[in-house]
């Protein structure tokens, strides 16, 4: 398995048996949790290294990429540990927005920071520390938008660019997945708000440098 780690689908699969064998209470804490906010799943970073180093390095190396498919395994790992459930569906819920976040990032200077990161490290993954002097109020943050192809009828979604401040941009041509490319450009939201686009909280906080 190693030397196809770097394949999303065996890297999808390898992170869903490492969520299942290490963080299998945190999964079950999400299934039973009541908010209907965003979930996050906390994994550390030294037990993914202990599982799978390859892997733990391509998510450090490329965290746009393998963040995501984190979030899909997740979901993955939810669902197979449902069906091993016998209470309601009311009580027990797959929570879609579930985020995986990374913690304990190993102790080296490419991945620890005591002042402020500069535009070099943007997309990669760090450990800042500082003091918060200030934060700012919880707003809403729209992350992907879902649009509808009126040729295909295929459904689409377009990600928020965060190097543009969360800007989403109208797509200008229809981005269903497949073997035969659609290229209309002609689609309209998805039929419901709900569907149409998600949300997120954030918040800003100012921190000073050690």
């Amino acid at each position: 398995m190693s030397d196809q780690i770097s394949n999303t689908t065996v890297a999808q699969g390898a992170m869903q048996m490492f969520l299942e064998e290490y963080c299998a209470v945190g999964i079950q804490a999400l299934l039973f949790d009541t908010d209907d906010e965003v979930m996050s799943l906390h994994i550390d970073m030294h037990e993914l290294l202990e599982f799978n180093h390859e892997l733990a390095m391509l998510l450090l190396e490329s965290p746009s990429k393998f963040l995501p498919l984190f979030n899909i395994a997740c979901l993955a790992a939810q669902r197979s540990l449902k069906q091993q459930t016998t209470v309601s569906d009311s009580i027990c819920t797959v929570k879609e927005d579930a985020q995986v976040r990374v913690t304990h990032l190993p102790n080296h200077p490419t991945l620890q920071r005591t002042r402020i990161p500069g535009s070099e490290d943007v997309g990669r993954l760090l450990s800042i520390s500082g003091t918060v002097i200030r934060t700012g109020l919880v707003k809403m943050m729209e992350t992907h938008r879902v649009y509808s192809c009126t040729k295909c009828r295929g459904v689409f979604s377009v990600n928020a660019e965060v190097e543009q401040y969360n800007y989403i941009p109208k797509p200008v041509r229809c981005l269903v997945p497949g073997p035969d490319f659609c290229n209309s450009t002609a689609f309209v939201p998805a039929d419901s708000a709900e569907d149409s686009q998600r949300c997120v909280d954030y918040q800003e906080i100012k921190i000073q440098e050690q």
